[in-house]
């Protein structure tokens, strides 16, 4: 009875048992987490599906399982680190060459993990929004390659979400990078001899450099030399390493006179290109389309992220069994309860100011146009007088779109998360009711100081000036075309232990932005509530102290001088005006509600007033 209740129990059985026997490995742990994490040590996390099992979610589990379940059939670690490359770019295009290598020889052997593969691939894809990247830089390259060499080992065409990204790729890639794809065929059973043609692929994507055996060389000549008693530098070898070791393989190279008259140049540019590091990978997050004031003539990095693998964006759903949610909206419900006939009454006069902005009017006595019928009478007694017809003015009230980004740190946790949970979940009711599409969404980490990310850096020799070092989770609570009666649940996610972790607000709002700006409607609104400034440990230990702030900064002042989108704040018991142009500071969470519906009213209230410079800010 309970199987045939929960269909979900025998699933996950049966993947498990499918990953043991693809694997070849009895010892492994099959477990199921709502966000997956992939192969950890001995145990293979798999993400949990819904409780109803749609088709969805058992194609995605059953593809995560074939790629972890295939990974341990084909790979040897100590053949892969024995050719890992030093360059991080170049590090993760191999890794993810790697990982497209052993599917394929499943997708070879296994029409069934074929499908699975082919399916899980179309779905991540599509997610990502790979189909509408318009240029290479909204392409990572290291997920374009996993994809070319499946297509080359394989021989399958790639799914149709992928190839947009595939033709922005393959113009650039060269002659070279194309034979050498068709050449790893031959290779896919050995993994040594693969890894090596990857090593020249790389080299011929300018990712990798055949230097770097020289300086391994050079390296073991220097621990030789230390073993018979010769004096070596330390703190030269501890720069080079800092410096990606390029420095010093420049000082060590060929002609003493050649490295002595080069090297004061050499160094300056290997810095500057460090300095810059991870701002010119494909993917890379966190920067506003065009140029951004504050940056030039500042001897301060670009802001970027060390690696945006481990992002991911997750409808609430996705974090949450169905009965769970249910108990968190219950227990928001009782703890708001008190609270709702306040909000309530606000959201009734935004409700009464916007439709009284829709209401119909009229303009009569006019020569053409509708027949008055109030004017009957006189169109019988003389059917020749004028002035008995009236037309429609035409409403003011643009078609609106508003976007509520709820801070999701640990801050917030306790008052403030639980009110503004309720004052979205009475916000998108109301301005439903008047026409307007509201889209709730929440930002925060997947981890608390520094994520897989950090321990990518970490194993990488942590170099310097990484960036942003956390995982970002960003939730779609509610999406603007979904009906609040679907979403209403997804609120209570808020109130569960362990979604509030840290805050990266410059990402989220031009996550938020970016959704926006994709949107039909002639009006879109963002509103923000937060209660502090971004906030994430990990990142801020090996960056400046300001980088985090100075990046809000700089994607605030882009929205609000020239996008189309505006932006209002809300901050709770932390000063927001001095971030944003238009914002109110609350002292208490109680206030939330009245702040939202006010500065919304407000907002609405200057569509029927010229705003000149609010104009001209949308027009540059």
């Amino acid at each position: 009875m309970s199987e045939r209740n929960n269909p979900v129990d025998a699933f996950k059985q049966n993947t498990a048992a499918c990953v043991r026997a693809v694997a070849r490995r009895d010892d492994l742990d099959v477990t199921f987490a709502p966000s997956g994490q992939g192969l950890v040590g001995n145990e293979a996390r798999l993400s949990m599906p819904s409780r109803d099992l749609p088709l969805a979610d058992a194609t995605k589990v059953r593809g995560e399982a074939d790629a972890v379940a295939l990974r341990l059939r084909h790979h040897d670690p100590k053949v892969h680190g024995r050719h890992m490359p030093r360059n991080p770019a170049a590090r993760e295009v191999y890794e993810a060459v790697e990982q497209s290598r052993c599917e394929s020889l499943g997708m070879r052997r296994m029409a069934g993990v074929s499908a699975n593969l082919e399916a899980n691939l179309e779905t991540h894809c599509r997610e990502k929004g790979y189909g509408r990247a318009t240029s290479r830089e909204d392409a990572p390259l290291p997920e374009v390659m996993a994809i070319l060499v499946r297509e080359a080992l394989t021989g399958q065409t790639p799914p149709p979400a992928a190839r947009h990204m595939l033709d922005l790729w393959r113009p650039a890639l060269g002659a070279e990078v194309i034979r050498d794809l068709a050449r790893l065929k031959e290779q896919a059973e050995d993994q040594d001899a693969f890894a090596l043609s990857v090593r020249d692929m790389l080299e011929h994507l300018e990712l990798d450099s055949s230097m770097e055996e020289e300086l391994e060389d050079e390296d073991d000549e220097s621990n030789d030399e230390q073993d018979d008693g010769t004096p070596d530098s330390d703190s030269e070898g501890e720069e080079g390493d800092s410096s990606d070791g390029t420095t010093r393989m420049e000082v060590a190279e060929g002609d003493d006179s050649e490295a002595e008259s080069g090297e004061s140049q050499e160094v300056e540019v290997d810095q500057e290109q460090m300095a810059g590091d991870g701002e010119d990978e494909p993917g890379r997050p966190g920067r506003p389309p065009e140029d951004m004031d504050g940056q030039t003539g500042r001897n301060e990095p670009f802001y970027h992220a060390y690696t945006t693998q481990f992002d991911e964006v997750i409808e609430a759903l996705d974090l949450c069994d169905p009965e769970e949610l249910s108990r968190l909206r219950n227990m928001l419900d009782q703890q708001l309860f008190h609270l709702q006939g306040v909000i309530g009454r606000l959201a009734n006069r935004l409700q009464r100011r916007l439709m009284a902005k829709q209401t119909r009017s009229w303009d009569f006595n006019l020569d053409e146009g509708l027949l008055d019928t109030a004017r009957l009478a006189r169109v019988v007694v003389n059917p020749t007088h004028s002035l008995t017809y009236k037309q429609e003015k035409d409403t003011e009230f643009r078609d609106t779109v508003v976007s509520l980004l709820i801070d999701n740190s640990g801050s917030m946790r306790g008052r403030p998360i639980t009110v503004a949970a309720m004052s979205a979940d009475i916000l998108a009711r109301t301005l439903e009711r008047c026409g307007v599409k509201v889209e709730i969404l929440g930002f925060t980490t997947r981890m608390w100081k520094g994520g897989q990310a950090r321990e990518r850096w970490i194993a990488n020799g942590k170099p310097a000036n990484p960036g942003r070092l956390n995982d970002l989770r960003h939730i779609v609570y509610k999406p603007a075309d979904a009906p609040w009666r679907r979403a209403r649940k997804n609120l209570g996610l808020m109130l569960r232990e362990g979604i509030l972790k840290e805050n990266i607000d410059g990402e989220a709002l031009l996550w938020a932005h970016n959704r926006l700006v994709g949107r039909s409607e002639q009006r879109r609104i963002l509103m923000v509530i937060s209660d502090g400034a971004p906030v994430d440990d990990s990142t801020l230990s090996v960056n400046p102290g300001n980088y985090l702030e100075r990046h809000l900064r700089e994607v605030i002042g882009y929205i609000e001088n020239r996008s189309p989108v505006e932006l209002i704040a809300i901050g709770i018991g932390h000063d927001v005006t001095r971030y944003y142009r238009r914002a109110v500071t609350i002292v208490d969470a109680e206030q939330l509600g009245g702040a939202v519906m006010e500065q919304l009213a407000g907002l609405f209230d200057e569509e029927s007033q010229p705003a000149p410079r609010r104009q001209r800010r949308r027009a540059g």
